[in-house]
């Protein structure tokens, strides 16, 4: 699918002189994604809550609270099944989910009620995400078929059907992509839970001071535990969480680096004085309010905003639904945020320098995710995030 991909560019830009930013739109809906799956699938909970109305008033209420009833299993019966299974799904996944460290969402579903409640004030039939990702689908079908017209008219009709084959193989194999990250994670997830059920054991003989302090412990002292070695785990704990905080401060990393030494972090190219400059990764052109975020957990997306963040994992993809375009400080066109964001036909620019901080929360901008550029539509916002554009 990946390798149909990158010759059906080459072939569209020869054959049909298309531009560069068309190829994206073909890969908009493709079938097969998982994270795309379980995206809509979230959104299926959602119109479950909706359709029942004691399930839609408790959802009317805080986040906190839900979480808290849903914990309990006393939600109304068919948000909790709904959530339930979800979760028994898709509750091995969460943020920065490769760490086998960080808690999934069965273990914090904050994340995932918030989403919820973003979902449900969706009204607009046309801007539910299925139909949205309907919509992209047909989209990208008919562009195919356009082009296919063009190569049959100027090249003939062999190159036509060779396309043809081509965009095909492309749409219905390069979804998959996702699928090995889906199947580590669920591999991951089993090791998690053993590591958690001997994590409880040490807690319980005095040794950890809680059951995912196991996580900050050394395999090989772990084996050596394992041995009968009675090493001082909550030493060890303290050493490596500090470690471990410490490298959470470090600074962002450079989006070129010279064999010279040099550091650039700014996007390439030239901008105007209220553009910013990045890689456009998922076609199309929004404006909309900006909503910055660091950390995705406990965040609400009000439907139509930006979101600007460092960059995303599967874990992050069910607030694309709410989203109107997506920035972010880090990424290419084959990352998690972007592969999603083009099957939601959602504008996306990527590879934006220092974007959470040169970027507000509340600020109106423009993402042109044709030509890799955000607008600063206020005017002295602007002003103030170029004067920082190059510290």
């Amino acid at each position: 699918g990946l390798l149909s991909q990158g010759i059906v560019a080459r072939l569209l830009a020869r054959w049909a002189g298309a531009e560069s930013g068309s190829g994206p739109r073909l890969l908009r809906g493709l079938p097969g994604n998982p994270t795309t799956e379980m995206d809509l699938q979230l959104w299926a909970v959602a119109q479950t809550i909706r359709s029942d109305p004691a399930s839609r008033a408790v959802f009317a209420t805080g986040p906190g609270p839900i979480v808290d009833a849903f914990e309990s299993g006393l939600l109304p019966p068919i948000a909790q099944s709904a959530i339930q299974s979800f979760l028994d799904r898709y509750g091995m996944r969460a943020v920065a989910e490769i760490d086998i460290g960080r808690p999934r969402w069965r273990d914090d579903p904050l994340s995932l009620i918030q989403n919820l409640t973003s979902y449900l004030q969706i009204d607009d039939p046309k801007a539910a995400p299925d139909r949205v990702f309907q919509r992209a689908s047909a989209e990208a079908e008919r562009l195919a078929a356009d082009y296919l017209v063009q190569v049959r008219q100027k090249q003939g009709g062999l190159r036509a059907r060779v396309l043809a084959a081509l965009i095909r193989r492309m749409r219905l194999l390069a979804g998959l992509r996702e699928m090995p990250k889906f199947y580590l994670i669920k591999l991951f997830d089993v090791l998690r839970t053993a590591l958690l059920h001997s994590g409880q054991d040490l807690t319980a003989q005095g040794r950890l001071e809680r059951a995912d302090d196991i996580f900050f412990v050394p395999l090989d002292t772990l084996r050596a535990v394992a041995q009968g070695d009675q090493p001082d785990l909550k030493a060890i704990v303290t050493r490596e969480r500090a470690a471990y905080e410490a490298e959470l401060a470090r600074p962002q990393m450079p989006r070129l680096l010279l064999s010279t030494g040099e550091a650039f972090y700014q996007g390439l190219g030239e901008t105007g004085s209220n553009d910013l400059i990045g890689d456009g990764v998922s076609p199309g052109t929004v404006e909309g309010t900006v909503r910055v975020v660091i950390d995705p957990r406990g965040v609400r997306l009000v439907p139509g905003e930006i979101l600007v963040c460092p960059a995303t994992d599967p874990g992050w993809t069910p607030l694309f639904l709410s989203a109107g375009g997506l920035v972010m400080e880090l990424g290419g066109m084959m990352t998690h945020g972007s592969v999603v964001a083009r099957e939601y036909g959602i504008p996306a620019v990527v590879g934006v320098y220092d974007a959470t901080h040169r970027l507000q929360t509340g600020q109106r901008v423009r993402v042109d995710g044709s030509a890799g550029r955000i607008v600063l539509l206020d005017s002295e916002v602007a002003r103030d995030s170029q004067s920082g554009a190059g510290k």
